[in-house]
């Protein structure tokens, strides 16, 4: 497993969904997007790395 790659992919990974979230809700929406992403999708894409990672 390479951490760094792993930080990279979840970074951009919450990026999309922090912009995705900002262009539905017409503003910036910050920390919360962030925060969205992890109690939503951090789990499922930890997840699904490691196994990927694994294979």
């Amino acid at each position: 497993m390479d951490l760094k790659e792993y930080l990279e992919i979840q970074t951009r990974e919450i990026e999309r969904h922090k912009w995705i979230e900002s262009e539905k809700a017409g503003r910036d929406l910050g920390m919360d997007a962030v925060v969205d992403w992890i109690k939503k999708y951090a789990d499922s894409f930890s997840d699904q790395y490691f196994q990927k990672s694994e294979l």
